[in-house]
């Protein structure tokens, strides 16, 4: 019985471990990559919702971003009651007052209106379908990320080769203080950094990317959004129909500072995560962190009680330290500029220890995607129909 435990929670991490190296293996061949330029103009697109301590400074760095093309930021937020709206509408007025390339628009509330989708992508729609016609390229970026100068280059110069749908950051969560649930989310988020790359289970995230204005009409984008819950997994199915490619960009990283985490917040986060994966129809991506992640977590954890009378099952213990190294691994492969950045070596040798109780955590995310279709976001409750609908719940108290 032992030998068969062993076994398997040793299998299920090399396939871990093959998945991690061909990532790795890909983004130093892409660094590699020579590209010829490429300024197509481009329209950006920020939805806001909230205002932080460090929004005004993610406004700026993309108000002065290293584009040589002709780019135009669409910042979008969302009216309140009718006659109000999101805090962050001020504040972007203001910052983007004397600015010629940007200005503010806001959507209409999907509760107040009764609109059958969610509010991020009601504002996303408010913005595409009024974006001039000589539009090439539609860029995305979430308003929690900080973003390099070059992020914009990055994202379009790979768009001039057909064969790619969509490119696609990475998101990296840096800790800004020493908080267990903090780290725990973390390595949550930044181990996806490992699961990019020119395979099929490439995603795209909603908070970095870009695609040709064309996909709008070849996939059939907002039709795929006009019912849904999140629009980056009916993109992903979108490109992945037209047999596109989906471009990871290795060096286009955007940073959440995250701080004082609390258990309840991970949860429902990383929860929502996978729900959403399942339920919207990727289920090789949830399938794959459900059989990959949970039964291995289950056999290790399961295990070390009892290895004191079953002695046989001790080498199940290195398999969290091999855990630890593969994280470790995933972190060499993140840009120059961001390992650089001041204490963000220190949080990776110091977080990285609780990567195993992070991938055990995806796994026990896909298990209870399983039974679950209902997210909150954004103080709304949505449930999940499908991949292209969503019924709107309402509102929820904001101690609930």
């Amino acid at each position: 019985m032992e030998t068969y435990i062993l076994a398997i929670a040793y299998v299920l991490f090399l396939a871990e471990f093959l998945m991690i190296c061909q990532s790795f293996l890909y983004i130093r061949r892409e660094r590699k990559s020579n590209r010829s330029t490429y300024l197509p103009k481009t329209a950006v697109i920020a939805p806001h919702y909230g205002w932080e301590s460090d929004t005004e400074k993610h406004v700026k760095s993309l108000l002065n971003q290293d584009y040589d093309g002709e780019y135009h930021i669409y910042f979008i937020t969302h009216e309140i009651n009718g006659d109000g709206y999101d805090k962050s509408y001020p504040y972007l007025q203001n910052l983007v007052e004397d600015k010629d390339n940007a200005d503010v628009r806001l959507a209409p509330n999907i509760i107040d209106n009764n609109l059958p989708r969610s509010q991020k992508i009601q504002n996303l729609i408010t913005v595409i379908e009024t974006l001039p016609k000589d539009v090439e390229v539609i860029a995305f970026v979430d308003a929690d990320v900080e973003i390099q100068q070059d992020w914009l280059s990055l994202l379009v110069t790979p768009l001039q080769n057909k064969e790619i749908g969509v490119t696609v950051g990475g998101r990296f969560y840096s800790p800004q203080n020493w908080n267990f649930p903090t780290f725990v989310e973390a390595i949550w988020v930044n181990y996806q950094l490992g699961l990019q790359g020119d395979h099929p289970f490439t995603m795209v995230w909603g908070g970095s990317n870009a695609f040709r204005r064309e996909l709008l009409n070849q996939g059939e984008i907002l039709k795929r959004w006009e019912n849904a819950t999140i629009e980056d997994l009916n993109t992903t199915k979108a490109v992945r129909d037209l047999k596109l490619k989906i471009h990871f960009v290795p060096d286009c990283i955007a940073v959440t500072r995250t701080q004082n985490r609390t258990w309840k917040q991970v949860i429902e986060f990383t929860n929502r995560q996978m729900i959403m994966t399942r339920h919207m129809g990727l289920l090789a991506q949830w399938f794959g962190t459900l059989i990959m992640f949970f039964p291995k977590g289950l056999l290790i954890f399961g295990s070390i009680p009892f290895i004191y009378w079953y002695q046989s099952l001790l080498p199940i213990v290195f398999i969290p330290f091999f855990e630890i190294f593969v994280y470790h691994l995933v972190c060499k492969n993140l840009p120059k500029w961001l390992r650089e950045k001041p204490n963000v070596n220190d949080i990776i040798r110091v977080s990285k220890y609780v990567a195993p109780i992070s991938i055990f955590l995806a796994g026990i995310n896909a298990f209870y995607a399983i039974f679950q279709r209902r997210i909150v976001w954004g103080g709304v409750q949505y449930e999940i129909l499908s991949a292209t609908t969503c019924k709107v719940i309402g509102r929820i108290k904001k101690d609930e």
